[in-house]
């Protein structure tokens, strides 16, 4: 999975080299724009159009034959009942394109997550450095852990040790721009985790938030950066960035809801022209 990450992750930064000085915002309309048509053109030739296109004519008939015959209440039943059916049968249609789908919307969404669910703290600002250590490891190595900041980053508390958490804390504060590593020494072990700190907030930027274990889900969520090896003793590093707001037309929903709502509508928009049945 770390190699997987890592191709997609360089493959993304190099699409969206072009538009990294751009408003987040615009740019994540424009990508929701593009997965709307692309799902749709995959959605239909993954599907069974002429199957759906026969279900959505029976669910015509059904909902004019319910409406014809509503004061009858066995034929209002019997309809009800056959659109029902036909609601089922569309949604098992559905299934393939999917399936299809699935896998490569979730590796989109979580490269989009690098760039859009955290934003870099800027000079001034402080954030919670998370270091999280194996249960098996806490009693041996959590008194000999400890970090190095690159310059422009100031460690501004002693470590605090929560046993419960096998989790070791800092407070760190920016005074300069900066896109380095932080070293977390753990007993023999030197470890990195990427940290970054900017002038200007405004700009798509690449911020990975947690430096992952070896779990599969735990590194397929957060693929910025390699997963630790299983006898590591540090399951995970995080950097409690800022959340990042993409506000469209003043309103302030989260990235996730922009990409979904565009793409369905795009999606609903171009149908016609592509002459898909969902």
């Amino acid at each position: 999975m770390n190699r997987i990450n890592a191709i997609l992750t360089w493959i993304s930064d190099i699409a969206l080299a072009p538009v990294q000085s751009w408003s987040p915002a615009v740019v994540l309309v424009l990508l929701s724009v593009v997965a709307g048509f692309v799902m749709t053109v995959v959605f239909r030739y993954s599907s069974d159009q002429q199957g759906l296109k026969r279900v959505a004519r029976l669910t015509k008939a059904q909902l004019m034959c319910l409406r014809i015959f509503k004061e009858d209440l066995g034929v209002a039943l019997r309809c009800q009942r056959d659109i029902l059916k036909s609601i089922g049968r569309r949604l098992w249609l559905s299934l393939p394109p999917m399936a299809v789908l699935i896998i490569p919307f979730l590796l989109i969404l979580t490269q989009l997550s690098l760039r859009y669910e955290k934003r870099p703290i800027r000079p001034g600002e402080s954030v919670i450095l998370a270091v999280e250590l194996s249960p098996d490891a806490w009693s041996d190595v959590s008194g000999d852990v400890s970090i190095q900041v690159p310059a422009g980053v100031v460690i501004e508390t002693p470590p605090l040790r929560d046993a419960g958490e096998h989790t070791v804390y800092w407070r760190v504060g920016l005074r300069d721009p900066v896109a380095g590593q932080v070293i977390v020494h753990a007993g023999f072990y030197a470890l990195q985790k990427s940290f970054v700190g900017v002038d200007e907030t405004d700009r798509l930027t690449t911020v990975s938030a947690r430096r992952p274990g070896s779990g599969f889900f735990d590194r397929l969520l957060y693929p910025g950066e390699p997963g630790f090896a299983d006898d590591s003793p540090v399951m995970s590093i995080d950097i409690r960035y800022p959340a990042r707001s993409t506000p469209i037309f003043g309103v302030d929903i989260p990235w996730w809801g922009t990409f979904f709502i565009v793409s369905m509508l795009t999606a609903i928009c171009v149908r016609p022209f592509l002459k898909v049945q969902f």
